[in-house]
């Protein structure tokens, strides 16, 4: 599933939020790093913007990594992710908070059990957001090309997204995806968010968008190195600005241990198998 806004948690320890962290132990590159993009019969214009976006090179690493600094509704956050390119393995680091890891389809946390909850949820958020232009054609998703829209003065082409029914944990959530004409990279993402007990007429009411913006390339690879949150109607585009995140020192890594500190004994399973 794709992306879920909650606030995501962090280890104490990391304080430097360095992706260059010394107790990594860099291992030899597993093979499943050479996937290929799947073939799939999802429309051009989503592959389009895989390619753009070069998932086949992402798809290369074992894991990537990069510090996050985010604002939203008046709080901030510093907090350091990794993640393997498929998302079959996250770990989220808060700077003056705790740890939480997501492996094997099961979510360990260090935290009060008071948090399990949001910790439960917001493991896969702000990843998610991170690694949405390489997800358009996971299984379960659905689109609809919709008519091109001016947004901020310039032209984007737009397509929404639906899920599948039984599609990851809110099936019901939409997404409309805008991308550059000329060089189909992703611009603008507006999305609901019906989970937490929120209806689909009230999630449509208070619908948020993303900016992604400043591209860099990583390892040759154009990732957004900045955020920029709004209110969003889907038939009139933004609204007023509401948060921002900030993304530095964007690392591919091989493979390494860093999901295996759920081992070091403090850590509590709090889901799944």
């Amino acid at each position: 599933m794709l992306f879920r806004f909650l606030s995501i948690v962090i280890l104490i320890s990391l304080l430097t939020l360095s992706c260059k962290d010394s107790s990594i132990n860099k291992q030899k590159k597993a093979t499943s790093n050479t996937l290929e993009i799947p073939e799939t019969n999802h429309p051009d214009f989503v592959s389009n913007m895989e390619v753009a976006h070069q998932k086949s090179k992402l798809l290369q690493n074992g894991v990537v990594c990069f510090n996050l600094d985010m604002t939203f509704g008046g709080s901030n956050s510093k907090m350091k992710i990794f993640t393997t390119p498929t998302s079959s393995a996250i770990r989220v680091d808060k700077k003056d908070g705790a740890s939480t890891v997501m492996l094997n389809g099961e979510i360990f946390t260090d935290t009060d059990s008071s948090k399990w909850k949001g910790e439960e949820f917001g493991i896969f958020t702000y990843q998610y957001f991170f690694m949405a232009p390489f997800k358009f054609s996971d299984n379960g998703t659905v689109w609809k090309k919709l008519s091109d829209m001016k947004i901020e003065g310039e032209n984007t082409n737009r397509a929404k997204l639906t899920f599948e029914s039984g599609t990851g944990d809110a099936p019901n959530d939409w997404y409309v995806v805008h991308s550059d004409p000329t060089t189909n990279q992703v611009k603008y993402i507006g999305y609901i968010v019906t989970g937490g007990g929120t209806t689909f007429e009230e999630a449509e009411k208070n619908a948020h968008a993303i900016k992604y913006s400043e591209y860099i390339e990583v390892d040759g690879v154009p990732i957004a190195s900045k955020w920029e949150f709004f209110d969003y109607n889907k038939d009139e585009g933004l609204g007023e600005k509401i948060g921002e995140g900030i993304i530095k020192n964007i690392e591919m890594m091989d493979v390494v241990d860093q999901f295996e500190i759920i081992n070091d004994g403090t850590y509590t399973k709090i889901s799944g198998d």
